[in-house]
């Protein structure tokens, strides 16, 4: 793949530059912003935008060079280049955060190890976070050790769609037979990438912040604005004093950039203008041989030049060691000597991976001298991770497989008595205590293995309007199978996923007395006709609204005998303090509306009240707390108001359920009821323990139908 275009009898400026050190300075400026701001401060720096926009600056540098200096561009080539000088040292960094990964993580988050490691070393760990990011069900509640390689995913994305776009600078100006200098056609499809990817940014970062944040196509235009700048710097020429003056206040504008503005919840749309402005002014500081009085004098300094050299091992390092010291500490933060510790740390390793590993690699000629030397280079460094990755996922898999097959091979009864849940609040025979200390020995469930299948459903997918026609926005419908004609009476589950966590239950229960039950869910849209504000996410979205006005129509035609949602909706468990009192659970916002339109319409309603949600996950932590009672465990005074607030709707045709108690036994809400994780992460009920309430909450539902005339 490659293309020519007419040489240029003037070759532009750049054919012949000098190495820019300071650049190199500007790189270690960049990588300590990124370890300080991730190791004391807990935050997003700016420094990654930094980092994208120096490569875009190099890589286009490079690569207008050869084209106007032999008119080649050598697409495959400049790939073979970019990732066998890439790939080794991430490689091993993988495959050695995946090893202390398995001894460190638990073992809920080993799955997760495995996708992102092959998603890091194969460049698309950026989209495997976006997908994360939009995924309601996606388990996000650790940080990935391998979460940083996003931008690295990003920039290798661009080293292969650039030469492909100098392919096309060639060709285009190949047709225009010199007329337009390829540095001029090359400045247009540069403007034209900046101008559409930043519209794009702009307009995502707006509505879908978190899913922009890792997406390529709102980060082109950082990587144009670099090449734009390569391709014109040669013009920029200013006095020593005004250089000096713009470099110093870009370079002081970029280390500001994290502590002024919120940079992960903010960029990439235009706030991210500022880091990449900065970095800008920075670089044309350096242009000319006169530097003095810029920044330059201080990036060109040993120390700084030193960690220039090792900051993409710096980058690669520092962020497993973090996450590890994290989950090590339950996410204690790091004081000032703990974080310095951190990152004298990785700056070791960094120099270590950089001396043995990329320096050498970088210095042996003889890779140079073929493309398929260098595939080589880059084929074993892939596989270097594959492989073992593969390897130890197929072995925990199939230890997984031989616990779920023992687990369906034991009887009904055994299970109950091995894993009772919240039958030991209520069952005399249960063989555990309130506590979850075990009298028979027995894996505590659901098992890391499990928690894939711990959401409830019904059997029968009936969203093709077997039941009753639905509207575009209604697109989940579930029911049990029984038929309406046979059925005693019909129920409908309505709501988000804490609604969703209760059909098994309410399915074991429906089953018993011949219901028909129905499910329209959505997740994170609770039950509730709200006003929009679209500022405050998918809760109070158009979508959502839309979602339960059109689901209410549906429920009107289909008249059933009762609804049955969740009617609070609880905050992650707070302080004692008297004052946090009515942020810990309030009844759901706009409730009433849709309550005045069933009841309008002689449909009684059910409440069920929330559960507790925690500040942390509560099922990794009572894989790793030692003193399960006291590490996962918080008051019911912190995690519940002191009365259910649902209470303040009951009507003629409303009524409440409460399971506190089963959630909170002794005012104490756990981790784990009955050798049983009550919950899966931080919020959501595990499917066994929901399983596990199906007696009290049959009895409960049964005895709030009884208030309802319709139901007499």
């Amino acid at each position: 793949m490659t293309a020519q275009a007419p040489p240029q009898q003037k070759p532009g400026r750049l054919d012949t530059p000098r190495y820019r050190d300071d650049i190199d300075g500007l790189r270690a400026v960049a990588v300590l912003l990124v370890v300080v701001y991730h190791v004391w401060l807990g935050r997003v720096s700016g420094g990654v935008d930094a980092f994208l926009m120096i490569s875009a600056f190099l890589l286009t540098g490079s690569l207008m060079r050869r084209l106007e200096t032999t008119g080649r561009v050598r697409v495959v080539t400049q790939w073979v280049r970019n990732f066998k000088r890439m790939l080794p040292a991430a490689a091993i960094t993988i495959i050695a955060t995946v090893l202390v990964g398995l001894l460190v993580l638990p073992t809920s988050a080993h799955d997760s190890l495995w996708q992102h490691a092959r998603a890091s070393v194969l460049y698309f760990e950026n989209w495997l976070l976006a997908a994360e990011s939009v995924d309601y069900y996606a388990d996000t509640s650790l940080a990935s050790p391998l979460q940083h390689f996003w931008s690295l995913s990003v920039q290798g994305q661009v080293f292969i769609v650039w030469p492909v776009l100098f392919l096309l600078i060639a060709v285009i100006a190949r047709v225009l037979r010199g007329r337009v200098r390829p540095r001029v056609v090359a400045f247009s499809v540069f403007g034209l990438v900046f101008a559409a990817s930043l519209t794009y940014s702009v307009i995502t970062t707006a509505t879908e912040q978190a899913f922009a944040y890792f997406n390529t196509g709102a980060r082109l235009w950082e990587f144009a604005l670099g090449s734009i700048l390569a391709l014109v710097l040669h013009r920029l020429r200013f006095g020593v004093i005004v250089r000096a003056v713009l470099g110093w206040a870009g370079l002081a504008a970029l280390v500001a950039c994290g502590m002024v503005l919120d940079v992960q919840s903010g960029f990439p749309g235009y706030l991210a203008l500022w880091p990449v402005l900065s970095v800008a002014a920075v670089i044309v500081s350096g242009n000319g041989e006169d530097r003095r009085y810029g920044p330059a004098m201080f990036l060109e300094t040993g120390p700084v030049l030193a960690l220039g050299k090792s900051s993409y091992a710096l980058y690669l390092v520092h962020w497993p060691i973090l996450v590890f010291v994290l989950v090590a500490r339950q996410g204690e933060p790091l004081n000032f000597v703990e974080g310095l510790i951190i990152i004298l740390l990785s700056i070791g390793l960094a120099n270590v991976l950089t001396r043995l590993v990329d320096a050498p690699l970088r210095r042996i000629a003889w890779l140079d001298r073929s493309n398929w030397r260098g595939i080589g280079v880059i084929a074993v460094s892939v596989a270097l991770v594959l492989g073992p990755v593969t390897g130890l996922q197929v072995q925990a898999e199939r230890a997984a497989a031989a616990e779920l097959r023992a687990l369906e091979q034991a009887t009904e009864r055994a299970l109950t008595l091995r894993n009772p849940g919240a039958a030991v609040l209520f069952d005399s025979r249960a063989d555990t205590d309130a506590a979850g200390a075990q009298t028979v020995t027995a894996p505590r469930r659901p098992l890391p293995a499990e928690l894939k299948y711990q959401w409830g459903t019904l059997a029968h997918d009936c969203s093709d309007g077997s039941l009753v026609p639905l509207p575009d926005s209604v697109e989940v419908c579930f029911d049990n199978g029984v038929d309406a004609s046979e059925a005693e009476r019909t129920v409908v589950v309505i709501g988000n996923s804490h609604a969703q966590q209760m059909l098994e239950p309410i399915e074991q229960i429906a089953d018993e007395q011949n219901w028909q039950a129905i499910s329209f869910l959505y997740a994170a849209c609770a039950f509730g006709i709200r006003d929009v504000d679209e500022s405050r996410g998918i809760f109070y979205s158009q979508e959502c609204r839309d979602w339960n006005e059109d689901v209410l129509d549906v429920i009107e035609d289909l008249d059933p005998d009762v609804v049955i949602t969740i009617g609070t909706e609880t905050a992650p468990a707070d302080t004692d303090s008297p004052a946090n009192a009515g942020k810990r659970e309030r009844t759901l916002d706009g409730a009433e509306r849709s309550l005045e339109r069933l009841d309008e319409a002689g449909i009684p309603v059910v409440l069920i009240r929330d559960n507790p949600r925690f500040a942390f996950d509560s099922y990794q932590c009572a894989e790793q707390a030692e003193h399960l009672a006291v590490d996962c465990s918080v008051t019911q005074r912190q995690a519940l108001a002191a009365t259910n607030p649902a209470e303040s709707l009951v009507g003629a045709n409303v009524a409440t359920i409460d399971l506190s108690e089963y959630y909170c036994p002794d005012r104490i809400c756990p981790a784990v009821i009955g050798n049983v994780n009550v919950y899966t992460d931080d919020n959501h009920l595990s499917l066994v323990y929901a399983a596990s309430l199906a007696p009290v909450l049959g009895q409960q539902l049964l005895d709030a139908l009884d208030g309802f005339s319709r139901w007499r």
